[in-house]
């Protein structure tokens, strides 16, 4: 039975999309998920599931859109899956050296030639942040060195950059490695 690990976007991030995690537990088992534990309160989850994962995925959208009263944004990936992202990340020394100014965005798909022309826009307006951003596939690296709370690379901007049609939700590195260990079984 594969390992799936739930990257759920916009739950309890600033005030909004208040979901405590022991109800996203609840959900998720009630929908015949085994194995299932969170991390953090921004709507991580890892658990074994039966099927393919677009099942998995419409069947989860489909619950939280009820439980919650409009679409939630889910992202998936599998262990290998975040295997590889780690070993993509062009940011490794950094990330080391401090897991929470190094974000990857998931990607429900690989953004278009256009949104890295967006990105050096924002950055190129903003030179006193030191921003770098890369895409690789469906995964976009940000290294924030003067860390994320003042980042021009807002949801708001890396939504516009790679378009309406692709979800995207982001996480830190600290998150991502735990996810990795969480969902290695």
């Amino acid at each position: 039975m594969p390992t799936y690990v739930a990257l759920l976007r916009a739950v309890n991030v600033g005030g909004t999309g208040k979901l405590p995690m022991a109800d996203l537990r609840k959900l998720l088992a009630g929908l015949g998920l085994r194995n299932v534990e969170t991390y953090i309160q921004s709507g991580n989850a890892v658990f074994d599931a039966p099927g393919s994962a677009s099942t998995v995925h419409k069947a989860l959208a489909t619950a939280l859109e009820k439980r919650m009263g409009r679409p939630v944004g889910v992202l998936l990936r599998t262990h290998d899956q975040l295997t590889r992202a780690i070993a993509d990340n062009p940011y490794p020394a950094e990330a080391a050296a401090d897991g929470a100014r190094v974000h990857a965005v998931f990607l429900s798909a690989p953004a278009p030639a256009s949104a890295a022309a967006e990105l050096n826009r924002v950055a190129a307006a903003n030179p006193n942040r030191r921003d770098r951003f890369h895409f690789r596939g469906d995964m976009l690296y940000l290294h924030l060195p003067d860390g994320a709370a003042d980042t021009k690379f807002t949801p708001a901007v890396m939504n516009r950059a790679v378009g309406a049609s692709i979800e995207a939700t982001a996480r830190n590195w600290n998150t991502i490695l735990k996810l990795h260990q969480m969902s290695a079984r």
